[in-house]
């Protein structure tokens, strides 16, 4: 009996995990997000009470980090194609982490009446800061993600942003939670006729909360704001080879893909016309075009805007010093190569485009496959991407960082009408990590209120509405293309007017109670310390 205590939780901890590993694609069932924080507070109920029969202090770090390596093992699998098992682990680690210091703060509060309100606050806080810190942050797997198909909540995000779905979804699931362990304790305590007063008292707390999360989800609903005109766009994607299932390298990918991305713009200008803008997707001229090796993706990428008329192109530029630095860059080209404008990627992914700490690392082996760092964008860009029309750049992992996605919506004078995501996501294989990133782009939309064109170089690439629906999706590794007149929006949401308030407030909640856990640490060593 006792062993079956001891194994519950750290299997409800696990059950955690999985729970949201299913939430998210490719399975995608949202609704058990509902299940997933209750599961680590029973974990953590559990917990206490074996750690009481056992006379120790209780394991809660432990208990996140299982639901952590649950989630995140599995869910970051698609990094171990181009990271290897070092950068995957690496990663799961941090993330982990992250799980084990959530788990460890509520151990404190598990017993609170408050406990529904302050799990939402911790739980929100810790993805607010996993957001910026370590190195550039890394959201990956929230809560919010998951909800973007099919969800009631999701109308929350244009009004607080994603983190008030992640904070309502844990409230209600702690809330209920609370309230069936208080019910089941009044029901084993209940004394003679006293039952239904007793219930009252004590799950009267949780269940306000319950509802209160319930009704605040209904009500955080506004519209997106009205389209006030439209574009016609056409997104090509240009990369079909599985280069992992290739017996012999493929001995020059940029210009395959950039050859196969000019000919199928000029097949589709051909067959519908010239539209307003054309969309290549990161990495579309992997070389710079300046240079004699770069030179020949530049002819090609300029055919395509001589035919198209605009054609907005990633690119991979020399930085000021080209044998150490580089530029993770979109390109805005106007008949033929003739440069307008550029935007250069802001939040760069550490060991993947950048390697920090790069003079005490750089005798690690597998660092070499990143021999220039990427220099980041100093600042919120837009540009003119259609005479008259304002639009906002996005490049890959930037989709995850809201703020780098409402700063580049704010940062002219009047907000950018529409967003271009411009993403590679082929060194991740056929695997899951396309869809999770496609939600970050819907999520984004649903924030924003604009339309998001979704363009990845081997897919999937949608375009995505207001009100997060996608619009001919595209299957992976196939040379395909996509094209609509999409929706120009000039009004702002009122996350777009009020920002990340949630997320300030709730990292604040998590810094306080960081401290007053180190608080309370030094004052019982303090105390143990003068009783001997």
């Amino acid at each position: 009996m006792s062993a079956a205590r001891a194994a519950l939780a750290p299997l409800l901890a696990a059950g955690c995990g999985l729970a949201l590993l299913a939430s998210h694609p490719p399975l995608g069932w949202w609704p058990l997000t509902f299940l997933a924080p209750a599961l680590l507070v029973g974990a953590l109920w559990a917990e206490r009470t074996d750690a009481a029969a056992g006379h120790r202090t209780p394991r809660n770090f432990r208990l996140g980090v299982v639901a952590g390596l649950s989630t995140f093992a599995p869910m970051l699998s698609w990094l171990l194609l181009p990271a290897g098992v070092v950068g995957w682990a690496l990663l799961v680690g941090v993330q982990a982490v992250w799980m084990g210091l959530l788990a460890l703060l509520l151990g404190r509060v598990a017993g609170w009446r408050t406990l529904p309100l302050l799990a939402a606050a911790l739980w929100t806080g810790m993805d607010a800061w996993r957001a910026i810190w370590p190195l550039n942050g890394f959201e990956w797997g929230a809560i919010a993600y998951a909800h973007v198909d099919g969800s009631w909540l999701l109308d929350a995000a244009r009004v607080l942003g994603g983190r008030a779905i992640t904070f309502l979804v844990v409230l209600v699931s702690v809330a209920a939670a609370v309230a069936v362990r208080m019910a089941v304790a009044a029901v084993s305590d209940r004394a003679e006729g006293h039952l239904e007063h007793d219930l009252d008292r004590r799950t009267r707390l949780p269940l306000t909360m319950l509802v209160g999360g319930l009704l605040a989800s209904v009500l955080l609903t506004v519209e997106p704001p009205e389209t006030t005109g439209e574009i016609d766009v056409l997104a090509v994607q240009g990369n079909d080879v599985r280069h992992w299932e290739l017996a012999e390298p493929d001995p020059d990918p940029p210009l395959r893909i950039a050859e196969a991305l000019t000919a199928r713009t000029i097949a589709e200008v051909e067959a519908g016309g010239a539209p307003d803008v054309t969309v290549w997707p990161e990495s579309s001229v992997d070389r710079d075009p300046s240079t004699e090796r770069g030179a020949p993706l530049g002819v090609l990428a300029g055919e395509a805007a001589a035919a198209s008329g605009r054609l907005l192109t990633g690119a991979s530029l020399d930085g000021p010093d080209p044998a150490t630095q580089r530029l993770i860059a979109a390109m805005l080209l106007e008949d033929g190569f003739d440069e307008q404008d550029r935007y250069i990627k802001r939040r760069l992914v550490p060991f993947g485009e950048f390697i920090p700490l790069r003079r005490w690392l750089e005798w690690f082996p597998p660092l070499e496959q990143i021999p220039r760092d990427a220099q980041p964008g100093s600042a919120p860009q837009w540009m003119e991407v259609v005479d008259g029309v304002t639009g906002a750049v996005i490049i890959c992992f930037e989709t995850v960082f809201a703020d780098v996605v409402r700063s580049n919506v704010l940062a002219a004078d009047e907000p950018a009408e529409v967003i271009f995501t411009l993403t590679n996501n082929a060194s991740f294989g056929d695997s899951a990590m396309p869809q999770q990133h496609l939600a970050q782009s819907q999520l984004r939309a649903v924030e924003t209120g604009r339309w998001v064109v979704h363009a990845a170089l081997s897919g999937s690439s949608a375009f995505v509405s207001p009100e997060g629906d996608l619009d001919q999706a595209t299957a992976l590794f196939t040379v395909d293309a996509i094209r609509a007149q999409v929706p120009l929006v000039e009004g702002r949401t009122p996350y777009l007017r009020i920002g990340d308030v949630l997320g300030w407030l709730t990292r604040a909640t998590l810094l306080l109670a960081v401290l007053g856990v180190a608080v309370g640490h030094l004052r019982s060593r303090r105390t143990a310390s003068h009783g001997g």
